[in-house]
C-alpha cells in the first residue's frame, strides 16, 4: 500500500487495510477514506473473489484506446490555423478528412469535436472585412497616427490655447428592414418574430472622444454634405472647448467641397475600405444588438426613438462608451 506507484492502486490498497484491520460499515470506511460508498461495497467483494488482481487493474478512465497523442492532435490542428484565420473552416468535416488519413480508418465526427473542444478551439462569428481592403495602408495609418496628429496641431492658430481633443465620426443606417437573430428559448419552442424589408431608413451620425467617455450624435434623414455640415457644427458647439482632430472615412460627403469645417475641428481620414479602424461603428454594433434584434416597426418615427433611446443610454454611460471606443491608436496620442 505504501510503495505502490500508482495512485489509483494506492487508494484501493487503503480500503482493503482499513477493511481488516478495523472492520465497520462501508460508509464509514468511505468516509475515512474519502470514497463512495458504492466504491467500497464493489472491490472489497472482488479483492475477496480475485485477489490482487481486483487492486491492480486499469480503471475504466485514460487515453487506452487513443488514435493520436495530444502532441499529435496539437500537430494536425496547427495545420489549420492559417485557414482557421481567414474563416474557411465553416464545418470540421475537413478537419476529419486529415484526421482519417492519419490513424487510417474512419471516425465519427463527435470524435472530431471533443478534440475540438480538448484543444480550447471554438465556432465564432468571423469579423468582416472589405474584399479591397488594404491592410499594409490600415497598419501604416495606426503607425503614422501620431505623426498625423501633430502635423494637423501645427495648423491650430497660435492664439488658440484650448487643449487638443481626439474624436472619431462615422454615421450608421436604420430603417424598417428587420433580420431575425438567435434568442434564447426553453426547449421544445421554436420562437417565431416578425420580419419585414420596407425599405425606409434615418441616418445617426455620432462623433465619440474615447478619452472622455463623450459622445454627441444627431439622427437625420438623409448622408449627404448638407448634413454633415449640419452635424459638424454640432460637434463644434458641443465641444467648444477644445481643439478637435476628427477621424473620419473617406464617403464623399467628407471630402466634398462644399464641406464647411468649422474652425476648431481638423479631420483626419482613414483608409478605404476600413471601417474596423473607426470605433464608432462599435456603437452600431451594439444599438443593433441591444435595441433592434428580432422587431418589426409600423413606422420611422418608432425606429426613431428606438434609435435616440439607445444612443441616449450609452451617451450617459462614460465608463461603458470609453471601454468600447478607446482604440490603440487613439490612446497612443490621448
Amino acid at each position: 500500500m505504501r510503495n505502490d506507484p500508482n495512485p489509483l492502486y494506492r487508494e484501493r490498497w487503503s480500503i482493503i487495510y482499513t477493511a481488516q484491520v478495523h472492520p465497520r460499515e462501508a460508509k464509514d470506511i468511505a468516509k475515512d477514506i474519502g470514497v463512495t460508498v458504492s466504491k467500497v461495497h464493489t472491490l472489497i467483494p472482488r479483492y475477496n473473489k480475485m485477489g490482487v488482481a481486483a487492486v491492480e487493474t486499469k480503471g475504466k478512465g485514460g487515453r487506452h484506446r487513443e488514435n493520436m497523442t495530444l502532441k499529435e492532435e496539437q500537430k494536425l490542428l496547427e495545420g489549420f490555423f492559417e485557414r482557421a484565420a481567414k474563416g474557411e473552416l465553416v464545418t470540421a468535416r475537413e478537419i476529419k478528412r486529415e484526421y482519417e488519413k492519419v490513424v487510417r480508418h474512419k471516425v465519427a465526427e463527435t470524435t472530431i469535436y471533443r478534440i475540438l473542444k480538448k484543444h480550447k478551439w471554438r465556432k465564432v462569428m468571423p469579423r468582416p472585412r472589405h474584399p479591397k481592403a488594404n491592410t499594409q495602408k490600415q497598419k501604416d495609418f495606426e503607425e503614422n497616427f501620431p505623426k498625423l496628429v501633430q502635423e494637423l496641431e501645427k495648423t491650430k492658430d497660435p492664439e488658440d490655447d484650448r487643449p487638443t481633443l481626439l474624436m472619431a465620426q462615422d454615421e450608421g443606417r436604420f430603417g424598417r428592414i428587420s433580420k431575425p437573430r438567435r434568442a434564447w428559448a426553453p426547449e421544445h419552442v421554436r420562437p417565431q418574430v416578425p420580419s419585414q424589408f420596407v425599405r425606409e431608413y434615418v441616418y445617426a451620425y455620432a462623433a465619440v472622444a474615447p478619452e472622455k467617455g463623450k459622445m454627441t450624435f444627431l439622427v437625420l434623414p438623409y448622408s449627404n454634405t448638407e448634413m454633415m455640415n449640419m452635424f459638424l457644427e454640432q460637434v463644434s458647439v458641443d465641444f467648444s472647448e477644445y481643439f478637435i482632430i476628427m477621424q473620419v472615412d473617406q464617403a464623399g460627403w467628407h471630402t466634398s467641397k462644399d464641406l464647411v469645417i468649422p474652425k476648431n475641428i481638423r479631420l483626419i481620414y482613414q483608409p478605404a475600405y476600413s471601417p474596423e479602424l473607426n470605433p464608432v461603428e462599435h456603437i452600431w454594433e451594439e444599438l443593433r444588438e441591444n435595441h433592434f434584434y428580432n422587431r418589426s416597426y409600423k413606422s420611422l418615427d418608432n425606429v426613431m426613438q428606438d434609435l435616440c433611446d439607445g444612443l441616449i443610454e450609452l451617451e450617459s454611460d462614460s465608463e461603458r462608451l470609453r471601454s468600447m471606443t478607446s482604440f490603440p491608436h487613439l490612446r497612443i496620442v490621448a
